[in-house]
């Protein structure tokens, strides 16, 4: 049996919901971790697109209570009662600050018409705004972001801002190191299907210049994405630098020169 990476990835996913429903036999009143909650959401999420009982944007609204409720209807064969709400809806308990640190849910389900990306906002839904437990997050004492390297130099490229909007029909991830002018085949051209990236008139709005993105990332951590909604009425403001290193990217679409150093080649 050759199994792909990403069916691996599923098959641990299932495996560790189904540790976390044995845990939940033994003792319903137990307080979940971060990893159990995400692989209780991740399982219901592949199951219920196995069997096309949910679209995207049913499961895009899915919240614990739901979990729950799917999870309950398995227990009950077993004798086992989860915690019930003052509503008498069954509940899932997780441990403090859990609820803090998960602010989405993303998962990469196979449906009947293909594999689509679901993304659960705020799955939790009752995180008070003004916590202040953040696990495994530091603020910073100077609460003024530095959104890019204003002055350039020697070793920080400089940044510069600009606005963009998602005239597609679908949602747009956009990599950190993924270079912005590949994002669409017309260069990122305003007046095509995907992201529109405009200029900023110097005083925090957005012109109507189509903004030149060639050789340009957005700037934002290493290994994290932005994502872009389709159907946005306002443009969105984002920081972008130059790309840096040996220059050479490796695009999705054909290869070709973007600059007169860097290059982006076909993988």
């Amino acid at each position: 049996m050759h199994l792909t990476p990403h069916e691996q990835e599923r098959l641990l996913i299932r495996a560790a919901a189904d540790l976390v429903e044995r845990r939940l036999m033994r003792e319903p009143t137990l307080g979940l971790n971060y990893p159990e909650v995400m692989a209780l959401f991740a399982a219901y999420v592949l199951e219920e697109a196995r069997h096309d009982t949910k679209t995207v944007a049913e499961l895009m609204d899915t919240n614990l209570g739901d979990v729950a409720a799917e999870l309950q209807a398995r227990l009950t064969k077993f004798g086992t009662t989860l915690p019930t709400s003052a509503s008498g809806d069954p509940t899932i308990k997780v441990l403090p600050g859990v609820r803090e640190m998960i602010a989405n849910v993303q998962v990469e389900a196979t449906f009947k018409d293909g594999t689509k990306l679901v993304v659960i906002p705020d799955p939790l839904c009752d995180v008070k705004p003004s916590t202040t437990v953040h696990p495994g997050k530091w603020e910073h004492p100077d609460k003024t972001p530095v959104p890019y390297n204003l002055a350039g130099g020697s070793t920080f490229p400089t940044g510069k801002k600009l606005w963009v909007k998602n005239t597609a029909d679908r949602p747009i991830q956009v990599g950190s190191h993924y270079h912005l002018d590949d994002v669409n085949r017309h260069g990122g051209n305003v007046g095509g299907k995907g992201l529109d990236f405009y200029e900023d008139d110097g005083n925090d709005q957005m012109s109507s210049r189509p903004a030149d993105v060639n050789g340009y990332r957005l700037h934002i951590a290493a290994g994290t994405s932005e994502r872009f909604e389709p159907g946005e009425t306002a443009a969105r403001r984002v920081w972008v630098v130059p790309i840096r290193g040996a220059l050479e990217v490796w695009g999705l679409h054909e290869a070709r020169t973007t600059t007169a150093d860097a290059k982006v080649t076909q993988r």
